[in-house]
């Protein structure tokens, strides 16, 4: 951005030097809306780089609970898990849910979450 600020500087030193005031007046307004202009820019890029830290510091922040999370539950615990549950409809409102294979097999009362009665 300093070279673009210099650019802008030696444009202005060249302005100063018209001796018309028609045109004068015309090339300081550019002069002003370059100033403007690159001043938005820098906010821009400064607003740019503050995102970029923020989502490094949210991706690191992620990978951490992805290992908290997968640290303690292997692959064999969740395939053990998979079998000790099984998929019905509910003969109610004949939504799917997941039971575990013992309470169906001990006949206790598997209430349905989307409609409240008996799932079996």
């Amino acid at each position: 951005m300093k070279d673009v600020y210099n650019k802008i500087d030696k444009v202005k030193a060249e302005i100063e030097k018209i001796k018309d005031d028609n045109y004068l007046n015309i090339f300081n307004s550019f002069s002003d809306i370059l100033e403007s202009l690159s001043s938005k820019v820098e906010e821009v890029i400064l607003h740019q780089e503050y995102l970029e830290e923020n989502m490094e510091y949210i991706g690191d922040d992620l990978t951490d609970i992805q290992d908290e999370l997968f640290e303690e539950v292997s692959f064999d615990d969740l395939s053990a898990l998979d079998d000790e549950y099984i998929e019905i409809s509910c003969k109610n409102c004949d939504k799917p849910i997941f039971v575990e294979q013992q309470a169906l097999q001990n006949g206790n009362f598997i209430p349905c979450p989307f409609c409240g009665g008996n799932a079996k």
